[in-house]
C-alpha cells in the first residue's frame, strides 16, 4: 500500500491530539474534503500494511493523582511467564507490561510499570502479583523525575 496524500493528511492528524468528542475525525474529513467513515477505513488499512501499530491514549497520571510511578524488573523463569503476565495485565495500577532479553549483568526478563498515590500502593501490587505468581526475584526503580510524554512526530 502506498502513503498518498490523504494518508500522509491522516497519519499528521493522528500524531497530535486528537479531540475527545463524538466525532473526532469531522474537523479532519472536512479538511481534506472526505467523510469520517473514510478515514476510519483508511486508519485501519493504515494499521493493517503496518503503518500504524496502536491508537492509544496519553494519560497524564500526575493529573489525576496518580504522583508515584514504579517501573518493576522481575527475573522470571520461561515457564513461569504467562502466569506472572497474566496476573499482571489485570492490576489496574500497571499500565505496561514487557519482556525483555536479559543482560550479562541484569537479569531481569519481564518488566511491569505500576502508577499509584503512593510508593506504598506501588510496593503493595508488587507484594501482590510476587504472592500470586511465586516469583520473588525483582527491583523496584521508583521514578525520580518525569522528562517527556508526548507523541513523537514523523515526516513524510
Amino acid at each position: 500500500m502506498k502513503l498518498n496524500k490523504t494518508r500522509k493528511d491522516i497519519l499528521k492528524f493522528l500524531q497530535g491530539d486528537i479531540p475527545v468528542e463524538d466525532s473526532p475525525y469531522s474537523g479532519l474529513a472536512q479538511a481534506i474534503n472526505t467523510r469520517e467513515s473514510c478515514i476510519v477505513k483508511e486508519i485501519a488499512l493504515l494499521k493493517k500494511h503496518g503503518y500504524i501499530r496502536r491508537l492509544g491514549a496519553v494519560l497524564h497520571h500526575r493529573n489525576i493523582g496518580l504522583k508515584v510511578n514504579c517501573m518493576c524488573a522481575w527475573k522470571v523463569p520461561h515457564s513461569l511467564i504467562k502466569k506472572i503476565s497474566g496476573i499482571s495485565v489485570r492490576q489496574k495500577e500497571i499500565s505496561h507490561c514487557y519482556l525483555r532479553k536479559t543482560a550479562k549483568n541484569w537479569p531481569y526478563n519481564f518488566y511491569i510499570m505500576i502508577h499509584g498515590k503512593s510508593k506504598r500502593d506501588c510496593i503493595n501490587v508488587v507484594e501482590n502479583i510476587r504472592a500470586k505468581s511465586g516469583v520473588a526475584d525483582y527491583r523496584l526503580l521508583f521514578t525520580k523525575k518525569e522528562f517527556k510524554k508526548i507523541s513523537p512526530k514523523y515526516k513524510f
